[in-house]
């Protein structure tokens, strides 16, 4: 089994990851001469170092052998629960070399030092409330690399039976994405402050399987690992032993009917990363024009900014067409490719058109929806990596009314489309009602979720949020009610 192991695996990884120790442990020591003690404990405490290249490395190569062997090769073991433990016996002595390889590159970074010295005084550096916290629980520094390094090795063996559990109860697709969940999660936890709050703070992650200082920062926080690590390895082993028969398949069903069809049309990959990257790069801006925020007050009003009226700011004017209309773009597209008459929809269509356009308004909507998901993140994430309070009243304002002015203005397109078969003349209507901002009017529809014409104290508007998002609704309510007693009629005849 361990032969058949490091076919797969190859000596590409363990070259890598010595490659890589011997490169953060150079780069340390770049910094100052410290004892070799101080110098390993150093690198064994850079969560940047652990979580950026030892795990990404150490998990390619769990994944690389995660999927069962052919039935031949099983059947040799009596039963699966043998075959398991023997499997993952092989990768843990991998795990070990890899771990040794590791060890001997960072001793060799440390080559030259002086070996001997004690917990160093108040001048420990950058490192010194590191030091501080372990000389609390160790009595000298090699004691304290024995104890990182070897909840090191603990944790690669840990997480080699987590990955091949998942290869083996899940599709290997669905078994990768889970362990790419798992890595992120340990990413979180050392870019958001948020997840040292509850309840993150009270979870465990593979961070706390190979980062021993990340079960020292409280008190509480090891006993609480090693609880929840022995119920999880308990019922690993008791599902190889007791039902190794049964498999995690988890599929994607979007139901039945013309709806489910138009889903599956319009949330390819290729639109999906359109909307991704475009809420992305208008909130990449928004940091870059302006520079860090000062809160989560001011990052909000930065990014819902939008336009006012009365006044013609270009910039403005700008982003906000790229926050309201660019998203609408794959909606126009799907919408003309529905109702053209040399569409591939046509095989599909119902007796009854007003189905048909159920199907579409629901599909706009679930659109329309993952729009104003992503853009929650854009208006929480931010806040949350510079450890600011969210302003939940403000988001939600924020948030809601540019879901109700996004529909708005892809009703308004479905009805331009009805009337005219061109969703190319309801793009250009948005515009020319985008840029009647110029005229001192508040209550114009289009951009009405800018927060500069809400009458908040940071903006000075003088929209009422909620009459905002009363007009909203009733002009999308109007259309839609148009859509199914007039439009209807219009929609397939162009």
């Amino acid at each position: 089994m361990l032969r058949r192991i490091w076919m797969k695996v190859g000596p590409g990884k363990f070259f890598l990851l010595f490659g890589l120790s011997l490169l953060f442990g150079l780069s340390e020591r770049a910094g100052a001469q410290s004892p070799l003690p101080m110098h390993l404990l150093a690198i064994l405490n850079d969560q940047y170092y652990f979580v950026f290249a030892v795990l990404p490395v150490f998990l390619f190569l769990c994944t690389s052998v995660m999927e069962d062997d052919t039935l031949l090769v099983l059947v040799r073991y009596g039963t699966y629960g043998r075959y398991f433990f023997h499997k993952w016996r092989a990768l843990s002595v991998l795990a070990a070399l890899l771990w040794l390889g590791q060890m001997a590159a960072l001793l060799l970074s440390g080559l030259g030092l002086p070996i001997a010295g004690g917990w160093p005084g108040a001048s420990g550096g950058q490192w010194q409330e590191v030091f501080t916290l372990l000389r609390g629980y160790f009595p000298s520094p090699w004691a304290a690399i024995l104890g990182c390094a070897g909840q090191m090795l603990l944790g690669y063996w840990l997480i080699a039976l987590t990955t091949l559990c998942l290869g083996h109860f899940c599709s290997r697709s669905m078994a990768i994405k889970l362990v790419m969940a798992l890595y992120l999660f340990a990413v979180l936890w050392i870019k958001l402050p948020v997840m040292s709050r509850p309840p993150f703070v009270y979870l465990t992650g593979l961070n706390h399987w190979v980062f021993l200082l990340h079960n020292l920062a409280y008190p509480w926080r090891l006993p609480l690992t090693a609880a929840t690590t022995a119920v999880f390895t308990a019922g690993m082993f008791w599902l190889v032993v007791r039902k190794w028969r049964w498999r995690l398949l988890i599929t994607w069903r979007g139901g039945h009917g013309l709806a489910s069809y138009y889903r599956h049309v319009l949330f390819t990959v290729k639109n999906v990363l359109i909307l991704a990257g475009l809420i992305l790069l208008v909130t990449a801006w928004t940091w870059v024009a302006g520079g860090a925020p000062e809160d989560c007050t001011d990052w909000l009003v930065r990014l819902f900014a939008g336009h006012g009226t009365g006044y013609f700011y270009p910039m403005g004017l700008l982003m906000l067409l790229a926050m309201e209309l660019l998203p609408l773009w794959p909606l126009g597209v799907f919408c003309t490719q529905v109702v053209g008459e040399r569409s591939v929809f046509l095989t599909v269509r119902l007796r009854r058109r007003r189905q048909l356009l159920g199907a579409l308004l629901c599909t706009g909507l679930c659109w329309i929806l993952l729009y104003g998901f992503l853009l929650l993140l854009a208006a929480v994430i931010p806040p949350l990596m510079l450890d600011f309070s969210l302003d939940a009243g403000l988001i939600i304002t924020a948030v809601g009314l540019k879901l109700l002015d996004v529909a708005f203005q892809f009703l308004l397109l479905l009805s331009v489309l009805c009337v005219t078969g061109q969703a190319t003349v309801g793009f250009v209507a948005l515009v020319l009602l985008h840029f009647l901002c110029v005229l001192p009017i508040s209550w114009l529809p289009a951009g009405l979720s800018s927060l500069a014409r809400l009458n908040l104290a940071q903006t000075g508007g003088t929209v009422p949020g909620m009459a905002a998002a009363a007009l909203l609704a009733a002009l999308s309510l109007a259309l839609i009610l148009w859509l199914y007693s007039r439009g209807v009629r219009r929609l397939f005849n162009h």
